[in-house]
């Protein structure tokens, strides 16, 4: 590690993606000021005790219309993660999710050419570049390519949900580039993941861990002995890309002399079916919980669309990615760690799965409450009962059609 004085903003940083930037910022040696909401400030500041020299946060309630000054003072760099919330987030209505991506942006983006930042890099998504109308046709999308969803898009009867959340995110990058056109002394970089898991951040808020990619493992674990999988399909492309690689690629944007680019982070892609044998043959005490492996027969070929791009390696310098044994692994090592059932040693798992379970979960400390989560539109397996579980929102039901 090479200490550098550079001060560098990471907005959300308890959340999941935002909490492994900051903890790879710290330990490449950045000085780092997150935002945070006022309730998760003191879990954050304790979760990264140890670097309590070079790492500080800023409540922050409002995104959209808090004043920023003082979490931009003394900034060289900005890392703008997760303005959109998580599917199962439902403190927003539609129409604010999708407006958030216009007006938080800009809010955050003026704000750190007042402070005469050097650098922002945004947080976006891979769904950025591909329709969900098309995330199982057999095309090639690359960073040249945009979805050309619209706010307007959402308003129709019978489109997805997920449409509020990559419209918000679209807007965002666009709103991003557009700050960049007119500030081309500002260097520019947005990182665009694909599907991402693996295991919680240190100091990621406990509120947020059935949310995203955990609630689909969460649904994976846990329902009726002997349920069938709901086959992989649109809208959700099977891509996949460790959290950690996330992370060490906005470490990297950071550092690359290149002052604009788009960077996809694809590592690759996995179904359903191959997860669950996976599970099984690795961590032979889940086998009761997960859904019928008879059921892995794919109604759909292997034909989906796949994401081409060169920037990872060619701007960022990274040549290689974890697969994704590793990523849901270490996302469902997580998972069991947060189960008070487990930890407290009751149930049915081997000696060796609870050991596992009992080992140190990175700081990250569950709450005691249970949120009863009911059938949701977001989740891809079936014949699922109602769940009790640590951190679990209720779902997101999107009537507001007002966007």
């Amino acid at each position: 590690m090479i200490e550098t004085r550079e001060l560098v903003l990471v907005t959300e940083a308890s959340g999941f993606i935002g909490s492994h930037i900051v903890e790879h910022l710290l330990k490449a040696g950045y000085r780092v000021r997150g935002t945070v909401e006022p309730a998760k400030a003191v879990a954050l500041r304790a979760a990264y005790f140890e670097y309590r020299d070079r790492f500080d946060t800023i409540e922050v309630t409002d995104l959209d219309t808090d004043d920023l000054t003082d979490a931009f003072r003394g900034v060289s760099a900005a890392i703008v993660a997760s303005l959109t919330p998580l599917p199962g987030k439902a403190t927003k209505t539609a129409k604010k999710i999708v407006e958030s991506g216009y007006t938080a942006t800009k809010h955050i983006l003026e704000h750190a050419r007042a402070a005469n930042v050097k650098k922002v890099v945004l947080t976006g998504s891979s769904s950025n570049v591909l329709h969900p109308d098309d995330t199982w046709k057999p095309i090639v999308v690359t960073e040249d390519d945009w979805n050309p969803q619209t706010a307007s898009d959402c308003k129709k009867l019978g489109v997805h949900p997920l449409c509020v959340f990559t419209a918000a995110r679209i807007i965002a990058e666009r709103e991003f580039w557009e700050f960049a056109d007119a500030n081309p002394d500002i260097a520019a970089i947005s990182i665009l993941p694909g599907t991402a898991f693996g295991p919680y951040g240190r100091g990621q808020a406990s509120d947020s861990h059935g949310r995203g990619t955990f609630a689909w493992l969460n649904m994976l674990l846990n329902g009726a002995p002997g349920r069938p999988i709901i086959q992989n399909g649109p809208p959700f492309s099977p891509n996949y890309v460790h959290v950690e690689d996330v992370a060490r690629a906005h470490v990297a944007a950071l550092r690359t002399s290149v002052r604009r680019a788009r960077v996809l982070l694809v590592a690759g892609y996995v179904l359903w079916p191959e997860v669950v044998t996976h599970l099984a043959r690795t961590m032979p005490a889940l086998r009761s919980r997960l859904p019928r492996p008879a059921s892995a027969a794919p109604h759909h070929p292997p034909m989906y669309a796949r994401f081409e791009g060169r920037n990872a390696r060619d701007v960022l310098g990274i040549e290689e990615l974890k697969g994704w044994e590793e990523a849901m692994g270490d996302a469902v090592a997580s998972l069991l760690r947060a189960e008070p059932a487990a930890i407290a040693g009751e149930g049915t798992l081997t000696d060796e799965c609870l050991r596992l379970l009992k080992t140190e979960p990175h700081g990250v400390v569950p709450q005691s409450e249970s949120f009863h989560v009911l059938s949701n539109p977001w989740m891809p397996f079936s014949d699922m009962p109602p769940l009790h579980m640590p951190g679990l929102p209720s779902p997101l039901y999107l009537s507001d059609r007002s966007l």
